[in-house]
């Protein structure tokens, strides 16, 4: 070597040696947090199957460093890396669960502790909450007229009640005020899509919105009933009766998530209202939220003031945190909860089952009070898309799908993934329209497993062999098909139990309807990872273990697309580790 060269090294040789750093890649720079090796790792990587199985998985950061094979994912690791040797275990990505209801789980499985808190805030805001039996009229109004006779002067009275022909046919606000003169009474029947009030309950609502809001029903000479539909129902839940304050929601909300976590649930999209979004978003704030959360806002549903409300709400979709972010508005529902009961649907039903309450086919959207379409129109001028939407009958979801291409001729909406959710009755026309106008869907499994048998019961063979949930027939018309569960019921929520029901098309009294549209194992974790981070905005970091996305992934005691493992067996994989942002959420590595 020269003189010169040596003093060149001499002046500028760590400088050289940086500039060659810089020059290699991210990999080498730092070492890795974590490294996964010596198992089957699932990436995802691909849009369709195959799926990609390597070895091993590097984590740095909270964010996936790199995946290949054991022996050059081992090399970035340095002496803090903890390496954890997965003996042939399975690992895929975070599931993504694109419908489910953590917030109304929580309040029905804590309900010990939020019932009484609730209560107890009630009584703050000088509001009775009233036990009332619903078996009879004259019941019902004898412990109305009990409670009456102990609340104090300036009291409201306030319950709930399943839906029931008692306070949907039976009794009005006369009644009501007959025995309950001197204090508003209010009655929330079912998910708040139907009320009763008496007289000095609707001059509140008419003092606070200036008029009787749509869903307030009239007799023939104009006078209202107390009877509330739809959007009334809503606005009176949500606005006048005060909501369950963040503070106590809380604590059960993040109770209920960690048992998602504990299912290999990383990311969850549910929709939401005011207070609801409160107490998640300082569970967030304080870095308890226990998994991501894309939510869908509920102002949109069931509200005859949402245009005036957008033209001051700006547009929030996809805004929001790497934790808690808006996905979507939704709107209020088209039908009820089925197969019995309040489907929208094309066929006549065969029978009545024990407390249906309806003979025909009930489709919200046509009820006075009930907004959906016109909603649906109002978000899409202010650039929103519809998420998150409760929908059973095929005639419902036409109904959406109208709404929708009525939407697309003003402001397209093909490549926005407005979403269709559920799927229970899914006509070829259903699939035709949802292919034009690029719908994404969500599928809540657990539908399939509990209902089909019952579909076939009331409308016979053509629904349940063909319509119930036609999973291939959707992705073969280019369809984009997401995973969800909409229960907290065991094992019916958790992803490898239903991995196997798409797999199978097993239902739960061991029926197997529309054979052909059983699906194989890599198309069915497709819906639950990399499509269903699609619903969620976020396939940019989520739904695959690639490089750069987010460190959520799942360790599991055998690889699902192991064929040693049969069909009827996936059920039985276990969850061993969830990880979420690197760190592990649940379970163990060692």
């Amino acid at each position: 070597m020269s003189k010169n060269m040596m003093i060149l090294l001499l002046m500028f040789g760590p400088f050289l040696f940086v500039s060659q750093a810089q020059d290699l890649p991210p990999e080498v720079l730092r070492y890795a947090d974590t490294i996964l090796y010596n198992g089957q790792v699932l990436t995802m990587d691909r849009d369709q199957p195959p799926i990609t199985v390597v070895e091993a998985v590097a984590i740095r950061e909270g964010r996936i460093m790199a995946v290949g094979e054991s022996d050059r994912i081992l090399k970035m690791a340095g002496p803090d890396t903890v390496r954890v040797d997965l003996q042939g275990k399975g690992v895929i990505p975070g599931v993504v669960d694109t419908h489910s209801h953590p917030n109304s789980y929580a309040l029905r499985h804590y309900r010990d502790e939020v019932t009484p808190a609730y209560i107890e805030y009630l009584e703050e805001q000088n509001i009775r909450f009233a036990t009332v039996r619903w078996d009879s009229k004259e019941n019902t109004l004898a412990d109305f007229k009990n409670v009456a006779a102990n609340v104090p002067d300036g009291y409201w009275i306030y319950t709930t009640s399943r839906l029931n022909p008692v306070v949907l046919e039976e009794t009005t606000r006369y009644d009501l005020d007959e025995v309950t003169p001197d204090h508003p009474v209010y009655v929330k029947i079912g998910n708040a899509q139907f009320g009763l009030a008496n007289s000095k309950m609707l001059d509140i609502v008419k003092e606070t919105y200036g008029k009787l809001p749509p869903g307030i029903m009239l007799d023939e000479q104009g006078v209202a009933t107390g009877r509330v539909y739809g959007g009334a129902g809503t606005l009176i839940d949500q606005e006048i009766i005060p909501q369950v304050p963040p503070a106590i929601l809380a604590p059960p909300f993040k109770k209920e998530l960690e048992e998602w976590v504990a299912i290999g649930v990383t990311t969850l999209s549910s929709r939401l209202k005011g207070s609801e979004m409160t107490a998640y978003a300082q569970l967030e704030r304080a870095g308890e939220l226990p998994l991501r959360l894309g939510y869908s806002h509920e102002v949109g549903r069931d509200n005859p003031y949402m245009a005036r409300a957008l033209k001051r709400y700006g547009n929030l979709e996809g805004h929001g945190t790497e934790w808690m972010w808006m996905i979507g508005m939704t709107v209020g529902i088209p039908d009820g909860t089925g197969p019995a009961g309040r489907v929208c649907t094309s066929m006549k039903k065969k029978e009545m089952l024990p407390g249906d309450l309806w003979e025909e086919s009930t489709c919200h959207w046509e009820l006075p009070g009930f907004t959906g379409p016109e909603t649906i129109l109002d978000l899409n001028r202010y650039g929103y898309r519809v998420t998150g939407v409760h929908t059973f009958g095929d005639k419902a979801f036409l109904m959406m799908l109208d709404a929708y291409a009525q939407a697309n001729q003003e402001k397209s909406i093909v490549g926005r993934r407005f979403a269709l959710d559920h799927g229970m009755m899914i006509s070829p026309e259903v699939i035709e329209k949802s292919a034009q106008l690029g719908v994404i869907w969500s599928l809540q499994t657990p539908q399939y497993y509990r209902n089909t048998a019952i579909v076939n019961r009331l409308f016979g063979e053509e629904p349940a062999q063909r319509w119930a949930m036609p999973i291939k027939s959707l992705i073969d018309a280019g369809v984009r098909v997401t995973y969800g569960a909409d229960t907290h019921d065991d094992p019916e929520r958790q992803p490898m139990f239903n991995l196997e029901v798409m797999v199978t098309r097993v239902t739960k009294d061991g029926q197997v309807f529309g054979a052909r549209e059983k699906i194989d194992r890599a198309t069915g974790l497709l819906m639950m990872t990399r499509w269903g981070a699609e619903y969620v905005l976020r396939e940019d970091v989520l739904g695959s273990l690639e490089p750069g996305k987010f460190a959520d992934l799942v360790v599991l005691d055998k690889n699902p697309l192991d064929r040693s493992v049969r069909d009827s067996d996936l059920s039985e994989i276990k969850v061993l580790a969830t990880i979420i942002d690197g760190k592990v959420a649940y379970g163990s590595l060692n």
